[in-house]
């Protein structure tokens, strides 16, 4: 019997990290988008974007959330909604940073589907300008197709609104221009297309 020389298993090893990093570990869904900056000629005009979604929060989820904020007040919703983790989105560049989401919701359209994903409002970006406005939160709203290909914006300053009705949350109103999000594309992982025939 041959056993595999050191090179083998070295170049097995390396294979095996880069696809432990490219797939992230427990992702259930992911997004790959193209952020319009605004900053060219200073900063790229346009950068990549990773969203990875761990897990979609429930109508129950959202039922909680408001009835912190009825009982509680606004610093127990801020908790409560800070300590969600859903997952994370990445800005692929040299200033990148990577923003952990608190709300994550999907909801079916005619054509396709909406992805609704909300943060705690933060500096993302090194020249990013933190206005005085009264909002806490950021968003991002996705537009798919059927084959899982849209566009998106990017809302830097956001108010949300819960609908514990419905068991969602959307933004309500926001300041500053979104940045917009051109071309998405959901990665189908090989598993899901598999479980399907």
């Amino acid at each position: 019997m041959r056993f595999p020389s050191q090179r083998t298993l070295a170049v097995i090893a390396v294979a095996s990290v880069l696809a432990v990093w490219a797939s992230p570990l427990g992702a259930t869904d992911i997004f790959r988008a193209q952020m319009l900056t605004g900053k060219a000629p200073v900063e790229p005009a346009l950068i990549k974007i990773q969203i990875e979604v761990t897990s979609w929060t429930t109508p129950e989820e959202v039922r909680e959330l408001q009835n912190i904020l009825n009982n509680g007040g606004p610093n127990a919703f801020l908790d409560a909604f800070s300590k969600a983790d859903k997952g994370v989105v990445r800005f692929m560049y040299a200033r990148g940073f990577n923003l952990t989401i608190h709300a994550a919701i999907t909801v079916p359209t005619e054509k396709g589907k909406k992805v609704l994903l909300f943060f705690n409002r933060q500096q993302w970006d090194s020249n990013y300008q933190r206005s005085m406005a009264r909002n806490f939160f950021m968003g991002i709203e996705l537009k798919l197709n059927a084959k899982g290909k849209g566009e998106g914006r990017f809302y830097e300053d956001a108010q949300i609104r819960l609908d514990p009705q419905e068991g969602l949350i959307a933004v309500e109103t926001y300041d500053g221009t979104p940045k917009l999000f051109p071309q998405v594309q959901e990665v189908i992982k090989k598993a899901k297309e598999e479980e399907k025939k």
